[in-house]
């Protein structure tokens, strides 16, 4: 099979994430869907030259190819990126995706664009870029959204926020925050996996101050690994773990006594 043949191939999948339908029309397990990302990083990283000769070809291949461009360094991903964010494109996240590596802050305006986007996949990809541009344009539109009803939209928010403040050397105000008061925060919230789990590393004291995204816990069962992080800056205040450092999917491992971010 010839490179540009194996592109169309993968370019016959559906837009691959965690609800998307695979070949047999049954949902794409995580395991499935890291080894075609591989596939496609080692295939853009080998041949980078053919992603670009086959989307000079055939047009109707970009989207599969736009997949891949986030591992390759050539300034000529860019202006395929930037076609992928119009509204309506339909590879939104793939081309957000592609501009954590290839961005920078003249793409600040229309990432914030899909901060408005459907999908949940593409907004969330979209706060984490404009954290990674570090633009100071996108502050404003992100503290509107800091006040979302949606947890996970503020959360999303208030990472970017603090992302882009470090990188300009602090707030531009003194941030104002929520105390939210005890979250319980257990294995079943940290993957869909059943337990028991086994708590590897990283496990943390109570009275430990976290950041939001911070690693809490390592954990694994008989089938995967996941790490459980704080959603939330906050304090611990409390770590429950049954007899042999083992915890079931109902159980409470850490207790953080969190505050959330709203100006």
């Amino acid at each position: 099979m010839s490179l540009r043949r194996l592109i169309g191939a993968l370019a016959g999948r559906a837009d691959l994430g965690w609800d998307a339908p695979g070949a047999q029309g049954e949902r794409c397990g995580r395991e499935e869907f890291e080894r075609l990302d591989q596939l496609e990083g080692l295939l853009a990283r080998t041949f980078p030259e053919t992603l670009f000769d086959a989307v000079a070809h055939d047009p109707t291949l970009e989207p599969a190819v736009m997949r891949m461009l986030k591992s390759v360094e050539d300034p000529r991903a860019v202006p395929i990126l930037e076609r992928g964010l119009h509204p309506g494109s339909g590879v939104r996240w793939s081309a957000l995706c592609g501009l954590a590596v290839h961005g920078t802050a003249a793409h600040t305006e229309a990432v914030v664009d899909c901060l408005d986007d459907a999908s949940e996949l593409t907004r969330s990809e979209a706060f984490d870029v404009l954290g990674r541009l570090g633009d100071v344009r996108a502050i404003g539109p992100l503290l509107r959204r800091l006040s979302a009803d949606d947890g996970h939209t503020a959360r999303r928010a208030s990472e970017a926020l603090d992302r882009i403040e470090r990188r300009i050397g602090g707030p531009l105000a003194p941030p104002v925050w929520l105390e939210m008061g005890p979250q319980e925060l257990t294995t079943g919230g940290a993957a869909p996996f059943g337990g028991p789990w086994r708590v590897m590393e990283g496990l943390v004291e109570r009275g430990r101050t976290v950041r939001d995204g911070e690693l809490l816990a390592a954990l694994e069962n008989d089938y995967v690994s996941t790490e459980l992080t704080a959603p939330w800056p906050g304090t611990v205040t409390d770590v429950r773990i049954s007899v042999g450092n083992e915890v079931s999917d109902d159980v409470v491992a850490v207790v953080l006594q969190a505050r959330r971010r709203i100006g």
